[in-house]
């Protein structure tokens, strides 16, 4: 009696971060792709295939207007994580760009390789990585979940119209701290000491009560009221 014939259905799994590049001018694009071309855990793909990257690589002079409207563009195309790469930065601009959807940024000067490609790694870890030197850092840090009168504040408007303030912990204050620093969820409970679902539960409590779009967004509009 022969065997039956068996079929066998491989499936196969993709390790690698399907990336669109776009830029302003030719020569920019094509540069930000001779740059990822050669990294084993990139996968560039092209408009066509847009509906497939996760991470988008967005080239411009500066963080400005501008540049947000590519970014809301390229995520309105269904693109979730976007790495802003630019030149010059200022904070209103980075807040700007924030709030259009741009998780990451990274000055042009220091684009290599491996930075780009670190960058969009932690993009696609929903990671956040602003400028160095935006975020204002405290003199003093307090004990953890203390808060005090002099605990900066700010005044916020629920859904329904009513006005409220909103007070951040020590704790929520020093992980949205590590969180603009480039920190991810587990480096930031190895550091502070708890798990990484508490630091989950912190960011979500957090992002829920500033309706942040993203851990990034949430960094910014805390940074822009003076809270860290």
């Amino acid at each position: 009696m022969r065997p039956r014939s068996v079929t066998r259905t491989f499936l196969i799994v993709s390790w690698r971060t399907p990336v669109y590049v776009y830029a302003s001018d030719p020569m920019s694009a094509a540069g930000a792709k001779a740059q990822l071309m050669g990294q084993p855990t990139i996968e560039l793909v092209g408009p066509a295939d847009l509906d497939r990257a996760r991470v988008a690589l967005v080239v411009a002079e500066a963080t400005d207007d501008g540049a947000a409207k590519v970014v809301k563009a390229i995520q309105r195309d269904g693109v979730p994580r976007v790495v802003l790469v630019a030149c010059r930065f200022d904070e209103a601009g980075v807040l700007v760009c924030v709030a259009a959807g741009a998780t990451s940024f990274l000055r042009r000067t220091e684009a290599t390789s491996a930075k780009l490609t670190e960058a969009i790694r932690d993009a696609d870890q929903a990671g956040c990585r602003l400028p160095e030197g935006l975020i204002r850092r405290a003199t003093a840090a307090l004990p953890v979940d203390e808060v005090t009168a002099d605990t900066p504040t700010m005044d916020l408007r629920d859904r329904g119209g009513s006005t409220i303030t909103l007070r951040l912990t020590a704790r929520e204050s020093e992980v949205l701290r590590l969180v603009a620093d480039g920190f991810d969820t587990s480096d930031i409970a190895e550091q502070l000491a708890y798990s990484e679902s508490t630091i989950k539960g912190v960011l979500a409590k957090i992002m829920g009560r500033l309706d942040a779009r993203n851990r990034c967004h949430a960094v910014a509009i805390v940074v822009r009221e003076g809270l860290i």
